[in-house]
């Protein structure tokens, strides 16, 4: 075995290399992402010079995966120092901090990618904490949405770190779709300037682009 297989395979440079993984994971996420949304979007949205349309998805690309990429380093790396801090012991709000310190120092500035990535994420929170079909699932219901686990806390890589997700209950799904949906049209009919653009912009498209066409092309072929 050689000594590069050795230093990796070593179990005491386990963390400090799971953090380089991190990096790596979020770099490769990233453009996988990004580069499809940014191609779709780019070709039927822009009407920007092809130069300009290639320079736009490799910077939106490259922002996007390197976004991912600092943000995985950091998180992981300031998870590593808490613990090393506590006696080597994850504590419950360790994720939490990380998180937060993260999020500031990668996503903090409003960019128009950064305010996309930061919407997904807010949605998939509030989203989380909807009740859960717990029934015939594995998982133990906890007490509340964000209990934490119970210590001492699973491996990463274990299958209690890693549940199968589990669907929201229906009926407080379908309330939180229908004020969802009712509050965004709202604010795009009546204020639509706080609407975040990538959104608004499909929403201009699919509402108001639709109340004019020139003839048949623009009405069933072509938008404008």
């Amino acid at each position: 075995m050689s000594a590069i297989q050795q230093f990796i395979l070593n179990p005491a440079n386990q963390e400090l290399l799971a953090v380089l993984k991190g990096a790596r994971n979020g770099l490769v996420y990233g453009v996988k992402i990004r580069f499809p949304h940014a191609l779709v979007m780019t070709l039927l949205f822009s009407h920007k010079p092809w130069p300009a349309k290639i320079k736009g998805i490799f910077t939106a690309t490259r922002t996007h995966a390197l976004n991912l990429c600092k943000f995985v380093t950091i998180y992981k790396t300031l998870l590593l120092l808490q613990k090393k801090l506590n006696g080597g012991k994850e504590r419950d709000l360790d994720t939490f901090f990380a998180g937060g310190l993260g999020g500031w120092l990668v996503f903090g500035e409003r960019t128009p990618i950064n305010e996309q990535i930061v919407l997904y994420v807010m949605s998939r929170v509030l989203l989380s904490l909807l009740p859960r079909l717990y029934t015939n699932s594995s998982v133990h219901q906890p007490s509340t949405p964000i209990s934490p686990l119970k210590h001492p806390l699973p491996s990463l890589t274990s299958p209690q770190a890693n549940p199968r997700p589990i669907p929201p209950s229906q009926l407080p799904f379908a309330i939180v779709s229908a004020l969802s949906w009712a509050g965004v049209m709202y604010m795009f009919r009546h204020r639509g300037e706080r609407i975040q653009p990538g959104m608004g912009n499909s929403m201009r498209y699919l509402y108001h682009d639709s109340e004019a066409w020139t003839g048949l092309k623009t009405l069933l072929w072509h938008n404008k």
